[in-house]
């Protein structure tokens, strides 16, 4: 088996132990394996001595024990600290990679995007620096330079934004923090340097009010106020924007909902996607602009 479906196997088992909250015994483990569809052929001779191998592989990397407990007859998390909600989606990507390697047989019966995310197989050495709070190296290239450039950075936080994986990192060289996407990464190596993150920062807030990867350091979220069409409304509430989105109207003309985010390009070009289906309605900044745009490319196709 190899080493990426060892880490996806025992991330199920963690995220399964953390989601029922009480002792499992293996037999139930082993089973739950088995459903699922990626790793059937993986797991099928997933035995309780290869159960025990696994369990200081997932204290060393997930920071998570897992012992016996005899009087409930089962297994369960002993760690006080449960995994971040942002490992299910982790989970997700590595689930896909394995989806995507399904036998020939069964390509009639499922259809996906022909544009699959890349540097995908950096996730895994990525995460465990950033556990372990190593130094990382590896040649960056981004699309508007001729040649990719060396960096050295220590990784704190793995994030997706549509499709994509980005890391963000603490540059020594720029004395900053900077976000690489995982696509334009290439011979990626962690290092035996330790590093400690920049005063201050914290994961679990850094992005709270982003929408996507970039992060004003100079001005403070706004509140922004959409009108959309009823169906498009739809949409948004089944799939929020952002987890600060909250509907302020919901009627059969118009849909209002109201986020809390910095106002940033990618913002931008995510309201510009849904074309005349959405009306900005606050902040005047961010109206003007959307205006200015529309009204430019209005011109451009009438000159």
């Amino acid at each position: 088996m190899t080493t990426h479906a060892h880490f996806l196997r025992q991330l199920l088992l963690v995220l399964r132990l953390q989601q029922l909250g009480r002792a499992v015994p293996f037999a139930e483990l082993r089973d739950y394996l088995l459903e699922q569809t990626a790793l059937r052929d993986l797991a099928a001779n997933y035995s309780q001595r290869t159960f025990q191998r696994d369990l200081p592989h997932i204290a060393e990397r997930f920071g998570v024990t897992i012992a016996h407990d005899r009087r409930a007859g089962g297994y369960r998390i002993t760690t006080a600290d449960p995994l971040p909600a942002g490992y299910q989606r982790l989970l997700d990507a590595f689930e896909l990679q394995e989806f995507l390697r399904l036998p020939a047989a069964l390509s009639p019966f499922v259809q996906w995007e022909q544009r699959r995310p890349q540097g995908t197989e950096w996730l895994q050495p990525l995460l465990r620096a950033v556990q372990q709070r190593r130094q990382v190296q590896f040649q960056y290239h981004k699309f508007w330079d001729e040649a990719p450039a060396s960096r050295t950075v220590g990784p704190l936080l793995l994030k997706e934004f549509k499709g994509r994986w980005y890391l963000l990192a603490y540059d020594p060289a720029r004395q900053g923090l900077r976000c690489y996407g995982l696509d334009r990464m290439r011979a990626v190596e962690t290092t035996a340097q330790r590093f400690e993150p920049p005063a201050g920062f914290s994961a679990d807030t850094y992005y709270a009010h982003c929408f996507g990867i970039i992060r004003p350091d100079d001005e403070p979220p706004a509140e922004i106020v959409l009108a959309l069409e009823p169906t498009q409304g739809q949409y948004l509430k089944s799939f929020p924007l952002h987890p600060s989105q909250r509907v302020l109207v919901d009627t059969d003309e118009e849909v209002l909902v109201q986020l809390t985010v910095y106002n940033t390009h990618d913002l931008l070009m995510e309201l510009l996607s849904l074309g005349d289906q959405v009306r900005v309605l606050a902040p005047a900044s961010l109206r003007a602009q959307v205006k200015q745009i529309h009204v430019a490319a209005l011109a451009e196709s009438n000159a």
